[in-house]
This record gives C-alpha cells, structure tokens and sequence, in this order.
C-alpha cells in the first residue's frame, strides 16, 4: 500500500451518493501501488446537499524509492483532438454564463506543461543546481480516445476508459528504473524532494483551499436555523434557542440585525465575551448596535452622567451590573429587536433588565449553550418564551464530533453536521514540571509545515490569563517563528489592547462565539475531568473547522485517553 502526502483519506466518504473521480482514483493509487511508492496528492473535497468540489493543480504526484516522479493529470470531461491537440471540453455549467453554445475548450498539454514548468522552476530556484525528474500522465477515466492521437501527444503517457485496468501498471512501467540509472546525486536529492512536494503540492493547497471550503460550508449549511427561526409564528415574538457549538447561533443573530437594519428598527444586541462582540461588529449592518453586557452598562452610566466605574477595582464589573440594573427602567421602550448571545453566561436580573428596554411588541431572541457555560451560574428563566433545540454541529469536522462524544464532553451526544471529515486530533504531551512552551512550539510548527498560515490558527489555553504560561503577559513573544497577538490589558473606558503579532493567542473563555480553521489547546493539566473541565475542552474543541492540536500534561492525557477507552 502507497504512503500518501497529506496522510487524510476517508473511504467512507466514497459510499455515499456522491462519488468524486479524484478519490476513487487516490483509493486505486493507495491500494494498488506498493510501499515503495509515495503518493502526494492535491485532491480534497468538500460536501453540500450534492455539490461537490475538488482542489489542486496538479492532482497527483507519484515518487518512487529514488526521487523520480510522475505527474498524473486526470480529466473527468469530454476531451476532444483538435487543432494538433488534446482539449478538454468543459459546459458553461462550469461558471459560464454564455448558455450551452459557450462551453469553452482548454489544451491539455499547455496546462500539463504549465504545471510541470512551474514546479521544475520553483524547485530550482529553492536548491540552485538542482533539478526536478519529473514525467507525465494523463488519465482519462471516462474518455475513450479513438483513431490517431496529435503528434503532441505520447500514447504511452495517456490511460483512458479503454485502458482503465492498466493504470497502476503503466504508472509502475513509467517510474521502472535500473540500478544502473541511479546515482549518489539522485538519493541526495530525495529529502529535498519530499520536503518540497510535501509544502508545494501536498499542504498549501489543501489546507487554504480546504478551510475555507469548510468556511463556505459551514455558514451554508448552519443557515438553516436562521431559515427554521424566520419561519416560526407567535405573538409576543420572544424566542429562545439551545443550540451547540457551530449549530448556527451567530448566524441567526446576524439575521435578525440584518431584518431589523432592513426594516428601520431599533435593534440593540448584547453577549458576555468582548472578541465576540468585537467580531459581530465587523458583520452587523450597524455596528453601534453591537456591545458586551458590561460595555452597555457602561456606556448607560455615562450617559446618565454618572461617575465612571474604576476599572483598577476587583469589583469593577460588579458594580458596573448593579448601576445598569438600577438605570434600565429609564431606557423602556427604546428597541424593537433585541438579541442576546451567550445566555448562558447571563444572570436572571441582566437579563429581566434587559428585556425591560423593548417595546411591547419588540422581536426578542436568547442564544445560549449550556453546555459551554464556564462561570457556573443558575439558568435564567424565561417564561412565556419559545423555545427551539438544535443539537447539529455543522462547524466542527466530523472526526472531531466523534472524538468530542467519545470524551462524553456533553450531557447528550452532539451530532455531526458538517460535510468536512477533519483530521484525528494531534498529541503533544509534556510533563507537570516542565513549561508547556516547547510542546505549544512543536504543535505549531507541524500545523505550519501542513499549510496552515498563522491567520488561521489559534492557540487557546486551558486557563486564564492570570495563570496561563502562554496566553499571559509573562508568555512568550513568538511561537514557532511566528510573531505572538495577545491581550495586554485594557484602557481607562474597558477596551481591549493588543500586541502587534500574526498568531492569535488567548483564552478558551475569550473565545467562545469564534473559530479558525486549526486550533492550539494547549495548558491542558487537570489530573481528573469533572464539569469544568469538560465544558473548558467541549469549548476549545469546538473552536475548530478542520484541526485540533492538544498540549497536555503526562497526567491529562492519561485521563483523556482512559475516556477514549485507549
């Protein structure tokens, strides 16, 4: 069996009713050719309803044992001969607006030649002296070429539908090489060879490509909540969901703002944590809407002439809560919508103060999740409310649900919703008395060197600033080589500072509301789960659309892998 490069493939994904080319051909390649062969592949996929989509220049690239390669370029569309060429024909259902009349033609040849040029040039340049052996294929899998092919074309390097069998020998035949042909200079370039395809084919295309398919996805398939909530009839309109991690909740919040900007109402939307107020600021329609709970309060206070509350004090947010309570019966009937997001971390008089500034026939909305409440407070009551579940993750990748419900990290499994199969989670393990630092390092540099850019991870620890190695201000500058973006306090009004860094670092609890596309847990060193820390790693988990990577003490990942039943 071939090794392949990235090492994800999901045959389960091929039983279904949609069966892309590109993998059936990447399960013949794995299973046909031996272990001397490598396999680097740019085929990755994404699903939604049947909607499929495939990835990467150049689909597959085959090594053998001594550094030759061979470029497969597989065409699933008609191709025609033409013009001394071969074209592939391609509908105007492929992005076109011409209607059928405009299907466009492509030569096959240019792209190969383009392709290979462009990884022989790039090779060069990065080992001066050195040069890519580099031959061609072209499969044809559901073409069946008849008659004489264009001189340009070389019948030993085409396998179309008629020759479909022989693939897997004609790729051995091509890569064949005599231990006459092989020299020193050839086995020196081999750690060259892998560390460059391993970065040029295998891992910036798939994991850009693929996370933000998994983006697409997502907000595509979450959609239907917004869709359930806009079709649901009461009167008072007051509605409350429970709904899990990546089941939607941010989008229907965005959807109500955005009915409210479109209808000319008064809309005011509040949640607990400052980055997620923060991020639906850069999405709502109207910004000056969006605000934390304890910014409301305290732009109530100012506004109400008060004196403003000493943020230096261990009570500050306290009685920033205290005074709002006090002031809200001021400000009834000032919004027509109101939307509260993270309700679980909300206390029964917020709450009641809250609703209190609506209209009489105001659209009221509460999102929570109880099973990412991290400050132990009692539930708020909401009688008279609707009330809607929605147990679906379509944010995190399937394998990491399962890995989730293995852990039994919530009360009820969380069901697995999105079309992305994600990757097997990522241990790193260090021990109690050492510094989590060089395990957070290690995990990122792999994230790094698999394609992930620093814009699209996130390192989350387990504690809270005050006592966090990483996240703190005590914690490193740079991780990985890579500069660090943590917050480094606050301003007299209660803004948030940042240092100037390209890889977020911060904790679970700021997080929540948020996600990228690989996820750092790191700082994981309980000796035993119980609630808090089950809800802490169902969170931080949870944070991911394709990878997760744990840092976690000798002690914890004995208690996670006794929960896995490893």
């Amino acid at each position: 069996m071939a090794r392949l490069i990235p090492s994800e493939f999901d045959a389960a994904s091929l039983q279904g009713d949609l069966h892309l080319p590109e993998l059936h051909t990447l399960a013949r390649l794995r299973d046909g050719l031996s272990d001397r062969y490598v396999v680097y592949h740019g085929v990755h996929w994404a699903r939604s309803s049947r909607a499929g989509s495939v990835y990467g220049e150049v689909d597959f690239i085959i090594a053998n044992p001594f550094g030759r390669l061979l470029a497969i370029e597989q065409k699933n569309t008609q191709v025609v001969a033409a013009e001394g060429d071969l074209l592939a024909v391609y509908s105007a259902a492929r992005g076109s607006a011409r209607g059928a009349a405009g299907a466009s033609r492509k030569s096959i040849t240019t792209q190969i030649n383009r392709n290979l040029n462009a990884l022989r040039a790039e090779f060069s340049r990065r080992y001066p002296g050195r040069a890519l052996n580099i031959d061609h294929l072209l499969y044809l899998p559901s073409a069946t070429l008849a008659g004489t092919l264009p001189s340009s074309i070389d019948p030993a390097r085409v396998v179309d539908g008629d020759r479909d069998d022989q693939l897997i020998a004609v790729i051995e035949q091509l890569l064949e090489v005599q231990p006459a042909q092989v020299s020193d200079a050839n086995l020196d370039d081999l750690p060259r060879i892998e560390s460059f395809l391993s970065q040029k084919v295998g891992a910036a295309p798939h994991i850009g490509l693929l996370g933000r398919s998994a983006r697409e996805i997502t907000t595509h398939l979450s959609g239907g909540l917004s869709v359930w909530a806009g079709r649901l009839d009461m009167d008072p309109w007051r509605l409350r969901v429970v709904g899990t991690a990546g089941s939607g909740k941010t989008q229907l919040a965005l959807s109500a703002l955005q009915r409210a900007h479109a209808y000319g109402q008064a809309a005011l939307y509040v949640c607990f944590n400052r980055p997620l107020a923060d991020a639906m600021k850069r999405l709502a329609p109207n910004p000056s809407c969006v605000a934390t709970f304890h910014e409301l309060a305290r732009l109530t206070i100012a506004q109400a002439g008060q004196p403003p509350v000493d943020f230096a004090a261990t009570d500050a947010f306290e009685t920033l809560a205290r005074s709002f309570i006090e002031l809200s019966p001021q400000l009834a009937d000032t919004f027509d919508v109101l939307v509260i997001d993270e309700g679980q971390d909300f206390e029964q008089q917020w709450a009641e103060s809250l609703v209190r500034m609506t209209r009489k026939n105001a659209r009221l909305l509460w999102l929570e999740d109880p099973e990412q409440s991290l400050y132990d407070r009692q539930p708020v009551t909401l009688p008279g409310w609707v009330s809607l579940v929605s147990p679906v993750n379509y944010r995190s990748p399937r394998l990491l649900v399962e890995f989730i419900n293995w852990l039994g990290l919530t009360d009820e499994p969380v069901e697995p919703g999105s079309a992305v199969v994600g990757f097997d989670p990522k241990w790193y393990v260090y021990a109690a008395t050492e510094s989590p630092v060089p395990a957070t390092d290690q995990a990122l540099a792999d994230l790094k060197s698999e394609g992930y850019s620093p814009a699209n991870i996130a390192v989350l620890s387990l504690h809270g600033l005050a006592r966090s190695r990483i996240a703190g201000n005590a914690g490193p500058s740079h991780l990985a080589g890579t500069k660090l973006r943590r917050q480094a306090g606050y301003t007299a009004d209660g803004n948030a500072l940042w240092t100037d860094g390209d890889l977020l670092v911060d904790t679970v609890y700021r997080f929540k509301g948020q996600a990228a596309d690989a996820i750092v847990v790191t700082e994981i060193d309980f000796d035993k789960i119980e609630q808090g820390e089950r809800r802490r790693l169902f969170v931080a988990l949870t944070r991911a659309r394709l990878q997760v990577a744990l840092v976690t003490t000798e002690a914890a990942a004995e208690v996670l892998r006794a929960r896995l039943g490893a």
